[in-house]
């Protein structure tokens, strides 16, 4: 192992967790807090937490293996650990007027047997195109399409 405290973290994370901590979605200051929270030393968690930040949201990269500043050992370390994945397309429909709306399905979280389901609009206009995002899991508005 690469000698980071991290590393015992993992193996009681292993036993009493057998999910993943998903980072998609967190603020920086949010990341940072998991990071601490896994046993990343506190001089480190911010380094490291941009150097995550910047691999995801801005080269989007979605396996550690790809983070080449990061030391092999360590992207190891975090990949055993937390959980970079998006979200799945379980359905798309085009209609003929171009709108789209996807069905998304999120990464399983705390005793969910698999993800929940939102639903997803892009209509495209003349000059512009409009994307309905739903804030919720099972939003009630019951877009027809």
């Amino acid at each position: 192992m690469s000698g980071y405290p991290i590393d015992s973290l993992i193996q009681v994370n292993k036993v009493v967790n057998s999910q993943k901590t998903h980072l998609i979605g967190l603020t920086r200051a949010q990341l940072e807090q998991v990071l601490a929270e896994h046993g990343v030393e506190p001089r480190q968690t911010k380094m490291r937490g941009q150097q995550i930040w910047r691999w995801v949201y801005g080269q989007g990269v979605s396996d550690f293996a790809a983070m080449s500043n990061i030391s092999k050992s360590l992207r190891g370390d975090f990949d055993a650990v937390f959980d970079l994945s998006r979200p799945e397309t379980v359905s798309e429909q085009i209609s003929e007027d171009g709108t789209r709306k996807w069905l998304l399905r999120y990464p399983v979280s705390g005793s969910e047997s698999e993800g929940a389901l939102a639903e997803t609009v892009y209509i495209p206009e003349p000059n512009r195109g409009t994307l309905c995002i739903s804030s919720q899991v099972g939003c009630t508005l019951n877009c027809t399409f």
